[in-house]
């Protein structure tokens, strides 16, 4: 095996979970190239293919990403005992005894999003190093003078999100310390193609999210507005675009509780008044339109634009793979009706999804279940002992349909297989800038914002604003993006402590038994991620979480 395969990550080596031959075996673009060979265009899309075929696997952005951040929060409660009684790497964040485990969630996150920022540095370096040259070349899409912009600004934004995933997961929240020089990442900023690359040392958080917002500002400028047949090779139409790399700084913004900087850039991205650049969905469109996607459409990456600002496409061969066992399908999906004798104790149920959305979100969300369409199209809500069952009763089970409805024997999108992934649309954004322009007294601003979203989702447009208009905007967040992976980052932002949900009602409160079944605080090490042993092994300058 040649040390100089820059499409290889190392990270798989270094965590020690998988062999080599097997890991190159995953490799989704079946292409391995020498980094020093590269020379031309259609090359460093290659090593961009792989980038992004590695961070949309499910173990990655494609699934754990998600489930990560609302397996941690109060959202969600353990449907399935059996993914109590045997502990898996995901149930073990949803009990939060995950720091007893080595290899897990973490690992195989940091596996594949590593795998993606290495192919990203290695294109950057390329790039750099001015060793690609096509002089003479008549075909626009294949000019490295003209592509070479739009190059760099896929690879910063592809590092920026791994990079941002990674601090949020293994970093204690910014804020934890003053100055946030508390540790970080665990990704570099230099490729890597040998074992003595693994020595570098974690970045701060400060340090972590200045380098992101610089690589955001630089992709924002040299990305395209929307992919174009005539001037851009077919392997650009399902990545990013300028908007996806506003759309992630906000988010970074957002993270830091950054008001003014977070506005400016929801602005950026969503466009000044009432005309947003990334029109909303019809209502009882979302389940078909937003989830149930599938390959490039004609909105993907398009001037033709719908609410969806970027998602993980499924091209077959290479992107994501929310297959039949995928986890964002094996969480939330149920497969098949229960029967009556399993509705009499659903707290015992051995079958169906591992997740269920819990008692506290039907109180949070607080849904008009008359009018409003994400309760009525979102949720399976059918599943109960009685038709007289109470809504609210835990018999009266609570499914998210996000991410797949009832499975049939003809597996597809409609059940949550080979489904893009929506990482950022608009209606988020939306709810973002209104929060901010509210924490400003722009009143008018938030309250148009937040009746864009109430009214596409059946609701009736507040004609005044409320006393309590903030609160207003955060419940309609939980209400618009439940089971998207936002909730504990959003609790983290808040400083808020964290209610333990459903998790007191487990037997003798096992769920919950680490932390006393008490709220547990917004920058608790029960909500970080341990480094794997295994890498700190590999990379002696690596520090571990308290």
């Amino acid at each position: 095996m040649k040390k100089t395969y820059s499409i290889m990550g190392m990270i798989a080596v270094a965590i020690g979970s998988v062999s080599c031959d097997k890991y190159l075996d995953e490799v989704s673009s079946k292409t391995l190239i020498q980094a020093q060979n590269v020379r031309t265009v259609q090359e460093l899309d290659i090593l961009m293919t792989g980038a992004y075929s590695g961070i949309a696997r499910e173990v990655a952005f494609g699934g754990n990403a998600l489930v990560i951040g609302e397996t941690f929060g109060d959202l969600v409660a353990v449907n399935n005992v059996n993914y109590r009684n045997s502990p898996s790497r995901s149930s073990r964040v949803y009990t939060w005894t995950h720091r007893e485990e080595d290899y897990g969630y973490q690992a195989e996150f940091l596996q594949w999003s590593t795998f993606g920022l290495n192919n990203a540095n290695n294109v950057l370096e390329i790039l750099q190093s001015n060793q690609v040259q096509t002089p003479g070349e008549a075909d626009p899409r294949k000019d490295i003078n003209l592509q070479k912009g739009r190059i760099e600004g896929d690879a910063r934004f592809v590092r920026a999100l791994c990079i941002f995933e990674q601090t949020r997961l293994i970093g204690y929240p910014w804020g934890h310390t003053p100055d946030n020089s508390h540790p970080g990442p665990v990704g570099n900023y230099k490729s890597v193609s040998e074992f003595g690359d693994l020595a570098y040392p974690r970045l701060s958080v400060k340090a972590a999210y200045d380098s992101v917002l610089n690589d955001l500002r630089i992709a924002e400028r040299l990305l395209p507005e929307n992919y174009n047949p005539a001037q851009h090779l077919p392997d650009m139409q399902p990545r990013a675009n300028k908007y996806a790399a506003l759309a992630l700084m906000a988010r970074v913004y957002w993270q830091q509780d950054n008001v003014d900087s977070c506005l400016a850039v929801c602005n950026r991205l969503l466009g000044q008044g009432n005309a947003n650049r990334f029109p909303l969905v019809p209502g009882n469109q979302m389940l078909a339109q937003l989830f149930q996607r599938t390959g490039i459409l004609p909105s993907t990456n398009s001037a033709n634009r719908d609410e969806v600002i970027f998602e993980l496409v499924n091209v077959v061969g290479r992107n994501s793979r929310t297959t039949n066992g995928a986890p964002l399908r094996t969480h939330y999906t149920l497969q098949s009706v229960y029967t009556a004798a399993q509705l009499a104790n659903v707290n015992n149920l051995t079958s169906g999804p591992n997740l269920r959305m819990s008692q506290r979100f039907k109180t949070l969300a607080d849904f008009d279940r008359q009018r409003d369409l994400r309760y009525r199209t979102l949720l399976d809500t059918t599943q109960a002992t009685t038709a007289a069952t109470a809504w609210n009763s835990p018999n009266r089970l609570w499914f998210s349909k996000k991410w797949g409805s009832l499975g049939t024997a003809n597996l597809g999108p409609v059940q949550g297989v080979n489904s893009n992934i929506v990482l950022f649309r608009s209606a988020e954004f939306l709810l973002m800038r209104a929060e901010m322009n509210q924490r400003k007294g722009n009143t008018a601003l938030a309250l148009a914002d937040l009746n864009a979203v109430r009214t596409r989702a059946g609701l009736a447009a507040l004609t005044s604003a409320p006393a309590n208009l903030l609160e207003e905007i955060r419940t309609e967040f939980v209400r618009e993006t439940f089971s998207e992976g936002n909730r504990i980052h959003n609790i983290k932002r808040l400083k808020q402590p964290l209610n333990p949900g459903d998790r007191p009602a487990s037997p003798s409160g096992v769920d919950c038994a680490l932390g006393n079944c008490n709220e547990v605080p917004w920058n608790s090490r029960l909500l970080v991620f341990l480094v794997p042993q295994t890498m700190i092994d590999r990379n002696p300058l690596l520090v571990q979480n308290d």
